[in-house]
């Protein structure tokens, strides 16, 4: 709680930041403002300054969600019915264009979240611990915004500096300036020696804030990405070597509030249980968009505490039927992970019985759903902020997990000649989900375990595109929508396929790059679009 406190006065604290920001709109100083040149002083300024940093990181948390599963192989768009998110249905499909609102809101929010940081790098002198500190913290937050719009839209305009009217339009950005921009910031964060470390893995006391590990981590994801293997590999064993973090022994619980500032968490925007102020400071609407549709399921058994399951969902981010096949295929069908991830509608209808089992209502259907249900992203009456009418959360929503760490080392490792190294990451992974060692791993097997163990966690989309196998496995995203109806006679899921697109699917040379956004083009001359858009 200690923690959560200190953020919370952080928060307060950037209101005044931006009253800051807004006096730079205008030339006229108004009355109760501070001009940039008074602001950037104190170490209590630095401190407004950096908690407007993860405010704008916590506000990403919608978008980084969606965007990213969508576009992978984990989740249909889901929903009420056909039309009820057609923003998040073209991204499911590939149908979408360079209008799309997540896309380009997406991409928007991670330039206001360079944009602050820019502001407390470049304007804050580095002559107190204080100072440099949300310095080094605003060097990761940049260097994570440059990682996403580098992996997802390639070339993007770079900014590292404050611009005037005249420096609006900024042309493309080269890839290797990008990336070794992120590599410097995540480096010199890393090495700034103000960042906390955790006394131990079950440390809580640093709370929300970056620490030099998740530096390192980040920067070990980089290096991944760019094919250096044997730098990450010794970026991301110093991460593992510290000690700092491990796999907590309940995998149901690893996007749990119970789980928050837990010893699995490398980085997770933070989110209050302030009912007096239940829309700022948790996560907003997320919770309902992937809880499960509360008006075509009975989920009534909530309200007298035979399950808690909040009957308020909207029934987005359904798991698609071949991540659970492909759960199966590795730990069968009664797998430890699989039912810490994912249910069946036979495994749903015995929550709550016998008094108030979860069933789907009679003459009613889910919508891009096959019998298969999110159970990793529960929707949870007890983590709902009380005033907000289930509308927001107070479970912390996570950047990287250690899991990620070990998975990422792993690859590291194999793909520079460490084949130990990788056997010891990829098996650590494996003995927490319950499943026999490996004798030996190939490149194929970390493909697997990643995909299962950090499913419908944001991470998937990037991945396939890198290794070159979206245009495999993600050829017939679209290409029909399933409605699931319930059992059929011999207890089969009762799944129609009513829905079907003539143009789906990932395209090579096309969806390699995401789109710049249709306003972003419209304004910038000298922003030149991605090939096939």
């Amino acid at each position: 709680m200690r923690t959560k406190l200190i953020y919370l006065i952080a928060i307060l604290f950037s209101m005044g930041f931006f009253t800051a920001c807004e006096s730079l709109l205008d030339d006229v100083e108004q009355q109760g403002s501070t001009s940039i040149e008074n602001f950037y002083q104190t170490d209590i300024d630095a401190e407004e300054a950096i908690a407007a940093v993860y405010l704008q990181w916590r506000s990403q948390a919608y978008n980084d969600f969606f965007l990213k599963n969508t576009l992978s192989d984990d989740i249909y768009s889901g929903g009420g019915a056909r039309g009820d998110n057609s923003i998040l249905e073209q991204l499911s499909e590939y149908r979408f264009s360079t209008s799309n609102s997540t896309m380009s809101d997406y991409f928007s929010g991670l330039y206001t979240l360079i944009y602050r940081s820019n502001l407390v790098i470049n304007n804050f002198t580095d002559d107190t611990e204080a100072k440099r500190r949300a310095i080094a913290e605003a060097k990761v937050a940049r260097g994570w915004a440059y990682f996403n719009l580098v992996t997802l839209w390639g070339p993007v305009p770079f900014v590292t500096s404050q611009l005037t009217p005249s420096e609006y339009q900024q042309p493309n950005g080269t890839i290797s300036e990008i990336w070794a921009q992120i590599e410097t910031d995540l480096s010199e964060a890393a090495a700034s020696g103000v960042l906390p470390e955790k006394a131990s893995a079950a440390d809580k006391s640093v709370g929300g804030r970056l620490t030099k590990q998740a530096a390192l981590s980040f920067l070990g994801k980089a290096q991944v990405f760019q094919g250096k293997y044997s730098d990450a590999a010794t970026t991301l064993k110093s991460v593992i070597n510290s000690g700092k973090y491990e796999l907590i022994d309940n995998y149901e619980n690893v996007l749990r509030k119970v789980e928050d500032f837990g010893p699995e968490n490398i980085f997770e925007v933070n989110s209050i249980n302030d009912g007096e102020n239940a829309f700022n400071q948790g996560t907003t609407i997320l919770g309902n968009m992937y809880g499960w549709r509360s008006d075509r399921l009975d989920l009534n058994g909530y309200w007298f505490g035979a399950h808690d399951l909040y009957p308020g969902g909207w029934g987005f981010a359904n798991p698609r039927g071949n991540l659970y096949d492909a759960f199966v295929e590795m730990e069968g069908t009664d797998g430890y992970r699989l039912n810490a991830t994912m249910k069946s509608y036979h495994q749903v209808m015995n929550i709550g019985a016998p008094a108030a089992p979860v069933t789907v209502n009679a003459g009613t259907s889910l919508y891009g759903h096959e019998g298969y249900f999110n159970w990793k992203w529960r929707f949870l009456g007890s983590e709902v902020i009380p005033n907000s009418w289930g509308l927001a959360t107070d479970n912390n929503y996570r950047i990287m997990r250690y899991a990620e760490v070990l998975l990422l080392a792993a690859e590291a490792c194999l793909l520079s000649g460490d084949d130990d190294g990788a056997l010891n990451y990829i098996n650590q992974i494996r003995t927490r989900a319950q499943l026999p060692n490996l004798s030996a791993v190939t490149l194929d097997d970390i493909k697997k375990e990643k995909r299962l163990e950090l499913c419908i966690e944001q991470i998937r989309y990037q991945d396939l595109v890198r290794w070159g196998d979206a245009v495999t496995a993600l050829a017939e995203q679209g290409k029909q929508v399933p409605v699931f109806s319930g059992l059929n006679e011999d207890g089969t899921h009762n799944v129609s396929f009513p829905y079907t697109n003539p143009v789906y699917g990932f395209k090579a040379g096309k969806h390699e790059l995401l789109p710049f956004p249709e306003h972003e083009m419209n304004v910038n001359d000298n922003l030149v679009q991605n090939p096939g858009w």
